[in-house]
């Protein structure tokens, strides 16, 4: 609530200022039109006075707003010099834009507390003027002056009473509509890492365990199977550590404060080194930047997948990775120098017959509205090609709510009712990559 309360201040400071900056103009169009027998020095003095009242709002509301909204002494000081001028230029005169202008700059510091007092402080110090006829001695009684256009004030202050009130409440809206997209952040973040742990590391973990349940009564049957048992509970323990140390990995290159296109020259980079090949890599600064993470990430991983297919089946030697925009997609593109497809993909012989590295591939591709081609290079080698969809077109799971959050501030009431309904994400299917 109290960052609420000064983003509230920072909007109502600013309109306090257009307030002033009006009253300011008609202030000096009413001394510039008086007539030269007007120009007495206590008008001078009380426009002097008045203009420096404004002054102080105007340069140092930030400073002032507190102790001014706390004493209404200030603005029936002001209220008074309005008096003082209306007097001298008359009832009727452009000055009494300046007294309006005054009533609304009531509203918007007090409140509804201030509407009844500088309501009737304001009609009373119209009427006065009028009634007396100053400043050429000729009294107003009609109705048009004495009744209908000192309403004017209510109504003035009273559209500063709701300004403010707008205000405030559309500044609340906007800061729970951003803690509630921030809530849906962390909760898609958590059901991405949990998935994670279960398609990679857990699986591993698993089978680890079952490996060592059987251990001891190898031992006591088959030494030498034992023996081959344990050097395999290494090899997975190993396999292990590797999945937990890329999980890693991708969740900082997945990070906000990395683009996509850094977080895929990081990840050809880091695998370039551990592999031991060469990996060229075509991502301008700027390609892909308006992907959410979930997008980010799961492009992360096909990355991963597919370099780590071209040297683990494909005996490659280099491999090229381009990151472009190609209209309403971005495209992802891997070409290695491997040994190439020998026939189509078939993604489901594939995980029919347990690989599942390149059907979690497309299946990754599947969860963010987007597509994953395969297909073999010019000369050698295999060329594998990701597009997904800009997040205008995009379908998939980020909340509308939060994605309309980013892309403008209006509609505050109808995307809250929105985030209200929602429900935390059930979960995503569990693929093996």
């Amino acid at each position: 609530m109290a960052e609420s309360s000064q983003l509230s201040a920072g909007w109502i400071g600013r309109l306090v200022r257009v307030l002033v900056v009006f009253r300011g103009l008609v202030l000096l169009t009413t001394i510039l039109l008086l007539p030269s027998g007007q120009h007495t020095p206590v008008v001078a003095l009380a426009a002097i006075v008045a203009a420096l009242l404004s002054y102080v709002p105007l340069r140092h509301w930030d400073r002032v707003a507190s102790s001014i909204s706390r004493h209404p002494a200030y603005l029936a000081c002001e209220v008074a010099l309005a008096t003082l001028i209306l007097a001298a230029a008359g009832a009727r005169s452009p000055f009494f834009f300046f007294t309006l202008g005054t009533g609304v700059l009531a509203g918007v510091v007090y409140g509804r507390r201030g509407a009844l007092p500088f309501s009737a402080l304001l009609i009373i110090a119209y009427d006065f003027v009028a009634t007396e006829g100053f400043p050429t001695r000729h009294p107003l009684h009609d109705a048009q002056s004495i009744v209908f256009i000192p309403l004017l004030y209510p109504a003035a202050v009273l559209a500063g009473v709701v300004a403010r009130e707008l205000i405030e409440r559309g500044v609340q809206t906007e800061t729970l509509l951003r803690e509630r997209t921030e809530a849906l952040a962390a909760e898609h973040e958590r059901v991405r890492v949990a998935r994670e742990l279960h398609d990679s590391l857990a699986k591993t973990i698993e089978g680890l365990a079952m490996s060592a349940s059987m251990l001891p009564r190898r031992c006591e049957r088959d030494a030498a199977g034992a023996a081959a048992l344990a050097r395999q509970l290494a090899a997975d323990a190993s396999q292990a550590a590797r999945e937990a140390r890329g999980l890693m990995f991708d969740l900082r290159l997945g990070g906000a404060d990395m683009s996509l296109a850094e977080a895929v020259r990081g990840r050809a980079q880091g695998f370039a080194q551990r592999a031991g090949i060469e990996v060229s890599c075509d991502c301008p600064v700027g390609a892909a930047s308006g992907l959410d993470a979930n997008a980010r990430h799961e492009l992360l991983r096909i990355l991963g997948e597919a370099l780590a297919n071209a040297t683990r089946h494909g005996g490659a030697r280099h491999v090229s990775v381009s990151l472009a925009d190609a209209g309403d997609r971005t495209v992802l593109s891997i070409v290695d120098d491997g040994d190439g497809l020998a026939e189509p993909v078939d993604v489901g012989a594939l995980k029919a017959a347990g690989h599942f590295g390149i059907a979690g591939m497309h299946e990754r591709a599947r969860r963010i509205g987007g597509s994953v081609n395969m297909e073999p290079g010019p000369d050698r080698g295999t060329v594998v090609t990701v597009q997904v969809p800009k997040p205008a077109v995009q379908n998939g799971p980020e909340e509308p709510g939060a994605a309309r959050a980013r892309e403008s501030g209006g509609g505050w009431i109808t995307q809250v009712r929105e985030l209200r309904g929602r429900r935390p994400l059930a979960g995503s299917p569990k693929v093996r990559p």
